[in-house]
């Protein structure tokens, strides 16, 4: 494996097929955490974006949780701008792991783009919204999140923030 081959992969898989089709074509999930690894020990900067849009519908079968270890070796100056066009992606795995993501960069930036995900029609990204916006030290996340307790209708997301609010009270 060498960059342009990393590099090549990942921009055709823009994103990456949802899970029903990688559990059939098992190549391409190896082939994944192949370019995964090879980030993590040659670390480039253009694979930023590329991880950010190469996820697709469903977990990956457990890679697509191990990308954020490669986000991590950048400065969250390098990896924000791109973590922003994710969370605005009309994709729904981009958008969701670009949630989950989120919390591990905690910055002011993403208060406006994880307030957005708030009122996202998937439960399962509102929690993580939830979870990222609890992590940045800003009095309006907790606004946010505060307020988003009178709208929200999935217990598991209003247990959640019944918790966060509790923590978090100053």
């Amino acid at each position: 494996m060498n960059l342009n081959e990393a590099v090549d992969f990942l921009k055709e898989n823009q994103p990456l097929p949802d899970d029903r089709v990688l559990e059939t074509n098992s190549e391409i999930l190896e082939k994944f955490n192949e370019v995964r690894k090879y980030f993590l020990g040659n670390p480039n900067l253009i694979c930023i974006p590329l991880f950010i849009n190469s996820f697709g519908n469903g977990s990956g079968f457990g890679i697509y949780q191990l990308i954020e270890d490669v986000l991590l070796k950048y400065s969250p100056e390098q990896v924000i701008p791109h973590l922003i066009k994710g969370l605005n992606s009309e994709k729904y795995g981009i958008k969701y792991w670009s949630t989950q993501i989120a919390s591990s960069f905690p910055d002011k930036k993403l208060i406006e783009p994880l307030a957005k995900l708030l009122t996202d029609k998937a439960s399962d990204v509102r929690y993580a919204a939830i979870v990222a916006l609890a992590e940045i030290d800003d009095k309006r996340a907790l606004d946010l999140i505060k307020n988003a307790q009178k709208q929200e209708e999935d217990t598991e997301v209003l247990e959640l923030i019944e918790e966060v609010i509790s923590n978090l009270k100053i």
